[in-house]
């Protein structure tokens, strides 16, 4: 097998390629977006590089360029809470009730673990009728199924989160007929489990 060289110094088996191939891959992908498809590669190549350019070696690299890529497994589910998963079962443990603001009137479940507070979807509990709450994570209250109780955190919004018109600064604890306000709703606190009731 005799290799020639091009005018580029690139190396090609004239047996196999009639001209260089990665001169011809050049000069088609010009203005492309390269690593879409792998270039041709000469036996001499071939026998040298045992990957092939865009496709995943066995341990789940794929070499693009040259270089690999290591991409994690995949791992795209939900964030299952302890209780769920045990249990099977995402209970109500609480309520907000707003009682001043444009939802005034409209109740809020409380879920086991971390709830967020906010004014989008994406939120645990969605206060979507003020629009001085934050978008998302404004606050989120937290059901602690081993130690029975509900804390209030101050959220990564802008705005400020008042327990019966103190400040949360990190947690507070809270109690039944506490009022929490948010932007310019007050919503008030009503829990389901505790020290007498828990599922």
């Amino acid at each position: 097998m005799s290799m020639v060289q091009c005018a580029s110094g690139h190396f090609y088996n004239p047996s196999v390629n009639a001209s260089c191939p990665h001169c011809q891959n050049q000069s088609s992908n010009h203005g492309k977006t390269s690593g879409i498809t792998p270039p041709q590669q000469s036996s001499f190549q071939s026998m040298n590089a045992q990957k092939t350019v865009g496709q995943p070696n066995v341990q789940g690299a794929e070499i693009t360029g040259g270089k690999p890529i290591v991409r994690p497994p995949s791992d795209e589910g939900k964030t299952v809470g302890l209780f769920v998963k045990k249990e099977g079962i995402d209970p109500v443990v609480g309520w907000f009730v707003c009682i001043e603001g444009k939802d005034r009137g409209q109740d809020y479940r409380i879920h086991t673990e971390k709830n967020t507070i906010g004014r989008s979807a994406s939120n645990d509990i969605q206060i979507s009728g003020d629009d001085t709450i934050s978008r998302d994570n404004h606050a989120t209250v937290v059901y602690d199924p081993k130690k029975k109780d509900f804390r209030l955190l101050a959220g990564g919004g802008r705005g400020i989160v008042y327990v019966n018109d103190e400040a949360v600064d990190y947690s507070t604890p809270l109690k039944k007929g506490d009022i929490i306000e948010l932007g310019e709703s007050k919503i008030m606190f009503v829990p389901l489990c505790g020290s007498d009731f828990d599922w």
